[in-house]
């Protein structure tokens, strides 16, 4: 009897404790076990910047680039995500990395954005950076043509890019880039 009494407590227990337990955390499909690195905002900078320079030739003069005030969700999809800090926003503009800012509408499936610039171009948006084992960072890069009110003919274009950065004596130096298919 004595057993079943403290059988039946020690359920009870661990009952209890299951109900105290904190809801699980969504899954992420961004950054899976890596915890969002505290960094200076300027290298928070030069590391957006190094994913940009693998995604696109930077200095090109045609090249307009408008920056989505949000970051990428950790989890599925494009929809929320935190908005960037006042101070990384425009460090990013100050940068010259992006010549304004906008944020399209979520769309499935996506369609081409909408923007208010002066030239058409691609909105880019990133992850928070994660910290990876000593120096190395990962950040993702997501990446979507945009219209203007004048602009005609604009074709649908985006795609999303994994970058692995790595922190050298004068800088950070992106040394992976990995494609993220979406469905």
């Amino acid at each position: 009897m004595r057993i079943a009494i403290r059988l039946a407590l020690g359920l009870a227990a661990l009952a209890a404790l299951g109900a105290c337990t904190p809801a699980a955390e969504p899954p992420f499909v961004r950054g899976t076990g890596l915890k969002v690195a505290d960094l200076p905002v300027r290298d928070q900078v030069a590391i957006y910047q190094e994913a940009v320079g693998g995604a696109f030739t930077v200095g090109d003069p045609s090249l307009y680039l408008l920056l989505n005030p949000r970051f990428l969700p950790r989890t599925a999809g494009f929809s929320g995500g935190e908005p960037l800090s006042p101070t990384l926003r425009n460090a990013i503009l100050m940068s010259g990395l992006a010549q304004g800012t906008c944020e399209p509408l979520v769309t499935d499936p996506p369609k081409v954005a909408h923007c208010r610039a002066q030239l058409a171009g691609y909105v880019v948006r990133f992850s928070q950076v994660l910290r990876l084992p000593a120096d190395t960072m990962e950040v993702y890069l997501y990446v979507q043509r945009y219209s203007t009110p004048t602009s005609v003919g604009i074709d649908q274009l985006d795609f999303e890019r994994l970058y692995k950065v790595v922190k050298h004596a004068t800088g950070w130096d992106a040394v992976m880039e990995g494609r993220i298919e979406h469905p």
